[in-house]
């Protein structure tokens, strides 16, 4: 049964139930079925974990330079007029069957969403969306954890399809043995297109049916090359090709920066440089090369651990990587329709430059209803194994999945209500907390709605919307007679592209670079500073397990000094100024027996040793393991820090009347942030939101600065400080001291930062110095009301 220009409609136990045809009894139009190996990526932004590369036009599809990331992915769509006997039938949730006489396969398509629209003109017509079966299925299993081990590609693809209902047949030479583990968190459809990347390898799922339209067999092949051993004729234009798009991405990279396992890199092995160059690709593509600039990028191989095997691997994705990308997109005619894999040969001598070349078909689009309008893709494209650190890959790569996913299917948002004051009222003038987050699977995507979009409604006691009742934001006050008729729903139309905050980084600005001075009182950088409204600073720093508090003049010179016995760390703090005098803000240690700190008060005065017990510092709250204290006073909040990463949030008018009732409390790890791998420096705190930043000196894990809102618990930003941003920081060795948020006379935020940085192996004092940078903090503005009519209540949330 190989009937072809037809699609079988089967249930969703995947028995046949009817047929479209082109010309029979229930005709279908305008279907378009796409199925790719790889992303034809042919932007033009090269950044951490999707570098572009490319090659001339003259290249042959024997190389395997790929500038595509390989991917399998296979959808499509099609149009049924209703009122055809099988049309009721295209509905979500049955199935498209249809043949490729390429590959001589069946493939099962799910149809996952229905459109119905009709003009004046035309009848009602059904618009089908359709995704293959493999593929929903897998994005509906969760493989069970698994720790981590070496495995072969058998145990790993077999763990991924393990109880779906789908066989795995394997024709591929592959010995790569790979670390591998499941989180138990993850869909099978996500660890598919991990593990095609990093076995290097495709797939073809398809089904066996018998002649009666019945699945006898759901197949998925593992295979190396999909059609390698088929090449077709030359593709001419104007004879078999009808229209050509070259698309060519000049971004060739010269300097490469690896990163393997938990941050490790390549400078113990590569004369204590953690990059590589290619000068002559330099020399080649980049004008600015006499001034000894690069174009720089950074990989990342969470699998390799050896540094000798980083390097070898970097040195090969370097050769990927030093040129300019050619991708093309061919419209071909019937007769001429090379399958997925194949070899082609292409000529245009009317495109300037002249084309002579040949390529892998990595992408395809047919159409049975308009067999003229069939594409095919081909390119270059490269696998990169995992190009994110692991302990960042969670939540950068999630935000950004679930927001792509959030956008095309508003049904896939979730809304979640928080009652933190509880729902049970001592009197009738009280107001209690709603909080209403957004996600998207297991991704917290509140940061990147308006706050138009999160919606309140009040129900009668009918079941009926109270009309007059609505209120918008992911934080409002529920007054005694709405608690436990209210509901929360998500607006999608209000998803913006940018979260609620993010660094102006053109706006970078270097205020001072200083070295140590004094050193009779402080002998080198400081670990906190906190600017005073005089234009002077004051800086902390642990000496001897007391803490040293230094006044620096406006051009950074110490001034004077005061020290805290037990001081603690001196990591955070925060200043006010009260009448004349300047009080720190900060956590002392009251018992170092047994690591028990308090909130504490005291006045800056020079030269003073003051001891834990001294009368001028107040104690407003002991807590055990509160090593780090910040105080937004504008907001009237207070921030503390633990070493286990628990942040919390108090009101400052309880701190100062020694009740730690905390308002908001968020989880640092929760956010990317590896305990064990990861030096915390600093944090500070603006209400709602908290900025924290780590790294250590000696460079062995990256310069991480996170933003995170703690009403809602939407991450704003994960920034690498030194490949992310442009800090204009060249020095060997940078380690992030101040991370201290700051308003200016218009109230507008930015962040006063500092850095300890000193040249490689060279521990001298005179040569380290301290860098003070800032950087605007940007406030998304307001969306646009949108008229969205009457609200969806399919996905509330009752409180």
């Amino acid at each position: 049964m190989a009937l072809t220009n037809q699609y079988l409609i089967l249930n969703p136990s995947l028995k046949r139930i009817g047929t479209l045809t082109v010309d029979g009894a229930t005709k279908f139009s305008n279907d378009s079925v796409k199925i790719q190996l790889a992303d034809a990526d042919t932007t033009s932004t090269a950044y951490d974990d999707d570098v572009n590369v490319g090659t001339k036009d003259s290249y042959t599809g024997t190389i395997n330079l790929n500038a595509q990331s390989k991917k399998f992915d296979h959808q499509g769509s099609l149009d049924v007029l209703q009122g055809q006997p099988d049309s009721d039938k295209v509905v979500a949730g049955n199935n498209l069957a249809y043949y490729d006489a390429l590959s001589g396969h069946w493939y099962v398509m799910r149809i996952y969403s229905v459109e119905e629209n009709n003009t004046a003109a035309v009848k009602h017509v059904t618009t089908a969306n359709f995704t293959n079966l493999c593929l929903y299925t897998l994005a509906h299993h969760y493989p069970l954890a698994a720790a981590p081990s070496n495995n072969s590609i058998q145990t790993a693809f077999n763990e991924c399809f393990n109880a779906t209902g789908w066989t795995v047949e394997y024709q591929t030479t592959n010995t790569i043995v790979s670390l591998f583990s499941i989180d138990g968190k993850t869909k099978a459809s996500t660890l598919l297109q991990t593990l095609i990347q990093t076995y290097n390898v495709e797939i073809d799922p398809y089904v066996e049916i018998d002649s009666q339209g019945n699945i006898t067999k759901k197949v998925c092949v593992i295979t190396d090359q999909l059609n390698a051993d088929k090449f077709y004729n030359e593709a001419i234009f104007g004879k078999n090709m009808t229209s050509l798009k070259r698309t060519t991405v000049s971004n060739p990279i010269t300097k490469l920066i690896p990163y393997g396992a938990n941050g490790s890199t390549i400078a113990n092995v590569n004369n204590g440089k953690s990059y590589i160059v290619d000068d002559d690709a330099n020399q080649r593509y980049n004008p600015d090369w006499q001034n000894g600039l690069y174009y720089e990028a950074t990989v990342t191989a969470n699998l390799i651990e050896n540094p000798e095997g980083l390097k070898s691997w970097a040195q090969d994705m370097l050769k990927l990587y030093n040129h300019p990308r050619t991708y093309y997109e061919v419209t071909v005619t019937p007769e001429f329709n090379p399958p997925l894999g194949a070899t082609i040969r292409f000529k245009d001598e009317l495109i300037q430059p002249a084309l002579d070349a040949s390529g892998r078909v990595i992408q395809r689009t047919i159409s049975f209803a308009n067999p003229y309008g069939n594409t095919v893709g081909f390119g270059e494209y490269t696998t990169v194994q995992v190009a994110t650190p692991a302990w960042l890959t969670g939540y950068q790569n999630a935000i950004s999945n679930a927001l792509a996913k959030a956008k095309a299917d508003a049904s896939s948002v979730k809304p979640v209500a928080l009652t933190p004051d509880g729902n049970n009222f001592t009197d009738t003038t009280q107001t209690k907390r709603l909080i209403l987050q957004a996600w998207e699977g297991n991704t917290n995507i509140s940061s990147y709605i308006d706050s138009k979009g999160f919606i309140w409604r009040r129900h009668n006691p009918d079941g009926t919307v109270d009309t007059n009742y609505e209120q918008t934001g992911y934080l409002v006050q529920a007054p005694y007679n709405a608690v436990g008729t209210l509901n929360g729903t998500i607006e999608t139309d209000y998803i913006q592209n940018d979260p609620e905050i993010k660094l102006d980084t053109a706006n970078i600005k270097r205020v001072a670079d200083f070295l140590p001075t004094n050193v009779n009182i402080g002998s080198v950088g400081r670990q906190y500073m906190c600017p005073l409204s005089n234009g002077t600073y004051i800086g902390s720093q642990a000496m001897n397990g007391d803490t040293l508090y230094a006044l620096h003049d406006s051009n950074f010179n110490v001034v004077s000094a005061m020290t805290v016995v037990n001081g603690g760390h001196g990591a955070s703090f925060d200043i006010e100024e009260s009448n004349g005098t300047t009080y720190i803000w900060a956590s002392t240690c009251v018992d170092s027996a047994n690591n028990i700190y308090a909130v504490s008060r005291f006045p800056y005065i020079p030269g003073v040793k003051l001891s834990p017990t001294d009368s001028r510092i107040t104690h407003y709250c002991t807590i055990a393991d509160c090593r780090y204290v910040n105080v937004d006073l504008a907001n009237g909040y207070v921030l503390c820090g633990f070493p286990n990463g628990q942040r919390d949030i108090i009101k400052l008018d309880d701190i100062k009347n020694g009740n730690y009732n905390v308002q908001y409390s968020i989880n640092i790890t929760n956010y990317g942030f590896d305990l064990k791998n990861q030096t915390y420096q600093s944090q500070t705190l603006s209400f709602p939101y908290v900025i924290f930043h780590s790294g250590d000196m000696d460079m062995h894990d990256k310069r991480m600065m996170y933003a995170v809102n703690v009403v809602h618990g939407g991450q704003e930003f994960a920034v690498d400080e030194l490949n992310d941003i442009d800090l204009g920081i060249t020095d060997h060795n940078v380690e992030p001291e101040t991370c201290h948020l700051m308003h200016n006379a218009n109230n507008e935020l930015s962040l006063f930062l500092t850095f300890h940085c000193r040249p490689e192996y060279d521990h001298t004092t005179n040569h380290q110095v301290t860098r003070v940078i800032t950087i605007p903090i940007i406030l998304r503005a307001p969306a646009s009301a949108i008229n969205v009519g009457t609200i969806s209540e399919n996905d509330n949330t009752d409180d």
